[in-house]
């Protein structure tokens, strides 16, 4: 996807980011002047060490623009994740694992991965910036392991957590009584 490098490009510029980050320019007339390196100057295809004022508001007006954007999605997927409030998703039917989206208000805080042999995973973070992550791990790529827990001695046929005698008991949703169960249907539910 080459668009977003050139989106990326438009916004952010690293030889003005190091010149303001490390104080390493002066303000003259109408330019900003590099002290100790040169920027390629878009109008005359050369590097200079002297940016002109429009080219800093059109490169900021682009800076601002994106972030807006992105911000602006961000919070209308936020605002799509409420018709999740209050619902158990199943999602991995090989271990039968139960998705449930965690809210503070419309703001969404986190999940929680519930297993049928009493495993809960949490990862939720406040609106005061906090985290809290139980019984999950966090991978250098990026993703997220869910921790099955303890596999059974003698599996049954419903997966390999449970015992071949036991039915599948789902942790009590945090705060209540209820439990989450693996549906016939595969598809969002309510307790």
């Amino acid at each position: 996807m080459p668009e977003i490098g050139a989106a990326l490009r438009e916004i952010h510029d690293p030889v003005i980011r190091n010149a303001v980050f490390h104080s390493d320019y002066v303000l003259h007339g109408s330019s900003l002047r590099l002290l100790s390196d040169y920027w390629k100057s878009p109008a005359v295809q050369a590097q200079t060490p002297i940016i002109q004022f429009y080219d800093l508001i059109e490169l900021t007006t682009n800076a601002f623009a994106f972030h807006s954007a992105l911000i602006a999605l961000y919070r209308r997927v936020l605002k799509s994740m409420t018709d999740f409030r209050d619902k158990f998703l199943p999602y991995d039917q090989h271990y039968k694992g139960i998705l449930e989206f965690t809210f503070d208000g419309d703001q969404l805080t986190g999940f929680r991965a519930y297993r049928p042999n009493g495993t809960l995973g949490i990862y939720c973070r406040s609106l005061d910036g906090s985290a809290t992550a139980v019984n999950l791990e966090f991978d250098p790529d990026g993703s997220i392991n869910f921790f099955v827990g303890l596999y059974a001695s003698k599996p049954g046929a419903f997966l390999p957590c449970v015992e071949a005698n036991a039915q599948p008991i789902y942790a009590e949703v945090p705060g209540t009584n209820k439990r989450p169960y693996w549906p016939r249907v595969l598809r969002a539910y309510s307790l």
